[in-house]
């Protein structure tokens, strides 16, 4: 049961970015040679906010002003791990989802920062 319906405030607040989905690991080849993973792109909307703090201190670790928190009123239907998000030219790796949707109907990541870089650099 939802306490709320966050849907419109979410939608309000709501950007179209890009992320990023590993469709094959990264490997070494036998040169030694390390091998960037494929990654398709996907768009979907979501309400990126920043923190309102320089850095928080959490129990599953630290974010800093640049760290960002996504809102969405959907799922990803596929595996996080290795995923990213371009919003803004700058690369967030999705860190982790808190565990609420069942109570709030909102799916929330924590997106940490990596890095700015260039718009054709989207592998690895």
């Amino acid at each position: 049961m939802k306490y709320f319906n966050f849907e419109r405030l979410i939608s309000k607040y709501s950007v179209e970015f890009d992320v990023y989905v590993p469709v094959s690991v990264g490997e070494y080849a036998d040169n030694g040679e390390y091998i960037k993973s494929d990654n398709i792109k996907i768009t979907v909307k979501g309400a990126i906010l920043s923190l309102s703090e320089a850095k928080i201190y959490r129990s599953e670790g630290n974010l800093t002003a640049n760290d960002r928190i996504l809102f969405m009123t959907s799922d990803f239907d596929f595996e996080l791990e290795g995923a990213f998000v371009v919003y803004n030219n700058k690369k967030y790796y999705i860190e982790s989802m808190l565990e609420n949707a069942e109570f709030t109907g909102v799916f929330q990541y924590n997106l940490k920062y990596v890095s700015g870089f260039k718009v054709g650099d989207v592998n690895g």
